[in-house]
């Protein structure tokens, strides 16, 4: 609730109006979280902003990650960048579920996996809204991120909204990963380039202990293995 309250104090501010040549369509209020799948509606609950699982009428259970854009990690307060603390962004990856909790989304099954047994769900105005607000970032692998979602971030970081409230990095973090995870084989972190919303592996082989503050360009993350971040076993710096 503290978080939730920080996020309403000093979080995203309402972007520009779009000019009547330009009319964007309001997408309705819901008092339960809803998208409209494939014409189909279904209740969900959305782990974050760019994740929800939920039931669809004939009982198919659906776990979803959203196209196109990415939200900051919710598991625990690990981005830094700028003037922001990491408490300050975390509290802006769990707002950013609330967000998008708020209204129903128009939504289609790419028929593309979204990793983790996930399906890769397409919903259009829910990914505008999202980087006009300044809650997430475009996310695309192996090629720029189309032009769309990069005027829509740029919409955000110019009003200062949400995660650009207190400045811009060039790279984003979303992904570390320590050599001695797999010492036998290459390992990656995950660097989004803000400039251009592709999301590309960068190879290396450097080891990171729990809670090491990792920092590539002007973007930091904090380093925290799977195991530990859930649970009893929680790492300190989750807590």
């Amino acid at each position: 609730m503290i978080w939730y309250l920080f996020a309403l104090a000093c979080g995203p501010k309402s972007p520009e109006q779009p000019s009547p040549e330009q009319p964007v369509a309001e997408a309705p209020q819901s008092d339960t979280p809803t998208v409209i799948l494939d014409g189909v509606s279904i209740a969900v609950k959305w782990d974050d902003g760019d994740t929800f699982h939920g039931t669809t009428p004939d009982g198919t259970k659906i776990k979803a990650r959203l196209a196109g854009y990415n939200t900051l990690e919710s598991y625990g307060p690990v981005h830094q960048w700028g003037e922001w603390t990491e408490k300050e962004l975390y509290a802006f990856a769990k707002e950013s579920g609330v967000f998008a909790s708020s209204k129903i989304w128009e939504c289609t099954d790419t028929k593309k996996g979204g990793g983790y047994g996930r399906v890769l769900v397409d919903c259009p105005q829910l990914r505008k809204e999202m980087l006009e607000q300044g809650f997430a970032h475009p996310f695309s692998i192996g090629a720029p991120a189309p032009d769309a979602d990069l005027q829509a971030m740029k919409t955000g970081m110019n009003n200062k909204a949400g995660i650009w409230g207190k400045g811009v990095p060039t790279v984003l973090i979303t992904s570390l990963h320590s050599q001695d995870e797999k010492p036998d084989k290459e390992v990656y972190n995950r660097v989004c380039d803000l400039s251009t919303g592709e999301c590309a592996e960068r190879v290396h082989t450097d080891t990171y202990t729990t809670c090491q503050k990792v920092c590539i360009e002007d973007g930091c993350m904090t380093y925290v293995p799977y195991k530990v971040r859930y649970g009893d076993n929680k790492a300190e710096c989750l807590r």
